[in-house]
């Protein structure tokens, strides 16, 4: 199976051995689980009343990342009309699903609507994958947030240097050293090569 992922391209990624991928607690209703306050330092998704737990995956081996995605936003336009990129913001992806990206771009006037309607669905959003992470699980909430709106989605691979950069479930382009990875058609002018980013 390693070798056929590796021809096509695709990552291949070991199951957690010891992180329990899903937490016994239900919630049937999200107030129940906006309420709900862990402090283990997990992050924790509600998936249609289950609670779906993952380890924390802004590690700080990739604060740069994040740092070199924020201060790229800071050159575009988008940012000039108040856009913003932010860390691990609450989306629901459907009326049973709240997820978090690892980095949700937000326009000003999602920003100021939020106030009133809550969770936005980010046009643009990152996910940082890593070894804990089942691809299957990850491509399921690419499904989601295609579905709820999402434009453009980034998994970035940190330990392979590598960004997918998918524009719809099935159109990816992967982008390493030189190749450009691009936030386009959300954000036109958020361009960064892969050798830059993993720099």
């Amino acid at each position: 199976m390693e070798a056929a992922n590796a021809i096509l391209g695709k990552p291949t990624l070991e199951r957690p051995r010891s992180l329990p991928r899903v937490r016994k607690e239900c919630f049937d209703t999200l107030e129940k689980f906006l309420r709900w306050k862990p402090e283990d330092g997990f992050k924790y998704e509600w998936n249609n009343g289950i609670i779906e737990k993952s380890p924390k995956i802004i590690i700080p081996a990739n604060f740069y990342i994040v740092q070199r995605l924020e201060r790229l936003v800071q050159t575009t336009v988008a940012y000039s009309t108040g856009a913003q990129l932010f860390t691990e913001p609450g989306t629901m992806t459907s009326a049973t699903q709240l997820r978090i990206p690892d980095m949700g771009f937000y326009t000003q006037e999602q920003i100021q609507n939020a106030r009133k309607s809550g969770f936005p669905v980010p046009g643009f959003a990152v996910e940082f994958v890593s070894d804990h992470d089942a691809y299957k699980k990850v491509l399921r909430k690419l499904d989601e947030y295609f579905q709820a709106g999402t434009k453009v989605i980034w998994l970035v691979f940190p330990e392979l240097e590598r960004v997918y950069v998918y524009t719809s479930p099935v159109d990816v382009m992967i982008c390493q050293g030189e190749r450009v990875c691009s936030a386009a058609p959300v954000i036109d002018d958020f361009k960064i090569s892969a050798a830059d980013l993993f720099a």
